[in-house]
């Protein structure tokens, strides 16, 4: 026997036992806020999706264990899946990343229902396949960077809020932080020691500590804002620092294509909004540079991983890191080819 539930309001009370801490994580700890703000983008998700069916989804909760009932009940979970996803990659043009991730959270809501609501709907959705794509780690250059700290005519350009933009941006190139973190530093997060200057925060997303030695550039940064009340650095949204930064890279020059290919279902193809004009480098900038710039540097300077792992806060299993250490290892690659083809070339003209 099938019992019907309405999956709408039962996802809302997901979403509030979520926020209000009567759900947690396996290891005890609260639900952080960013996770329960995409539960409620793809409730919404659902309910978009739900009016251009037209129809109500529903969850059947089953009694008993009769095997039609089962066959008839993977059958109808699967024609969701292939209509969700079809309707993500379709009417919304959204590619492999974003609907596998809500695809995830849509497995974890239908785990909470059977384990905590006593609503037996089945392991079908444990067969809901979770789409993932490589997306290139974008990164500047040394030489980028250091135009960025040294390069003083360009900087007497920038107006103020592109100057302070500047300087935030180049911190977080040094010290790996994200960006929410580096909103938060204060004086007393700025520790002078024997060997000189630390900065000391704990992650507002994974909750680690870090202390970081602070070079002399990063150190000059900070002095500027030293009278600055509450936070050091001027306080600014995420998305104007992001929409500044990318101005800051047009205004340096750094506009040469760079062609993004997506996926959706594992096939690539070029992001419709730039089939016509490949993105340029300045447009693909994000706050998310800062720390990848930073781990890369840090990585073919010879730092060994566990020392950028503890500095960045990545665990030793972590996927993420070990795209950043296959990135590291094609830079220096390319350098010592470099030194290989000036080998060979030697090598010719001492044989002529």
């Amino acid at each position: 026997m099938l019992k019907p539930h309405s999956l709408l309001p039962l996802f809302e009370k997901f979403i509030a036992h979520s926020r209000t801490g009567r759900r947690l994580n396996k290891n005890g700890t609260r639900i952080k806020p960013q996770t329960v703000e995409n539960y409620s983008y793809c409730l919404k998700l659902l309910e978009e999706y739900s009016a251009y069916r037209h129809t109500e989804l529903v969850l059947y909760e089953i009694k008993g264990n009769d095997k039609r009932e089962h066959a008839m009940l993977k059958k109808y979970w699967d024609k969701f899946y292939r209509q969700f996803t079809d309707y993500m990659y379709r009417q919304k043009k959204c590619h492999d990343n974003y609907t596998g991730q809500n695809i995830k959270m849509i497995r974890t809501f239908f785990n909470w229902i059977n384990d905590s609501c006593g609503i037996a709907t089945g392991p079908h959705h444990k067969n809901f396949y979770i789409q993932k794509e490589e997306i290139a780690i974008i990164t500047l250059t040394v030489e980028q960077l250091r135009f960025l700290m040294f390069d003083n005519d360009f900087e007497a350009k920038l107006s103020r809020p592109l100057k302070h933009a500047k300087d935030v941006f180049v911190l977080g190139c040094m010290v790996g932080l994200r960006f929410s973190d580096l909103c938060k530093i204060k004086k007393e997060n700025i520790e002078l020691r024997d060997s000189g200057h630390y900065l000391k925060m704990r992650s507002q997303k994974t909750g680690t500590d870090t202390l970081v030695k602070l070079p002399a550039p990063a150190m000059d940064i900070l002095e500027r804002y030293k009278k600055n009340k509450g936070t050091l650095l001027p306080v600014v949204s995420l998305f104007r620092f992001n929409k500044n930064i990318k101005k800051l890279a047009e205004l340096a020059g750094w506009t040469y294509p760079l062609p993004r290919l997506r996926t959706r279902k594992g096939i690539k193809s070029q992001s419709q909004h730039n089939t016509l004009t490949p993105t340029r480098f300045c447009d693909a900038l994000s706050s998310h540079t800062m720390r990848r710039t930073s781990i890369t540097t840090m990585l073919t300077s010879g730092m060994p991983e566990y020392v950028v792992r503890k500095i960045s806060g990545h665990t030793s299993d972590s996927k993420a890191f070990f795209r950043y250490v296959s990135l590291a290892q094609s830079l220096m690659d390319k350098e010592i080819e470099k030194m290989h083809v000036h080998f060979e070339e030697r090598a010719l003209v001492h044989t002529a």
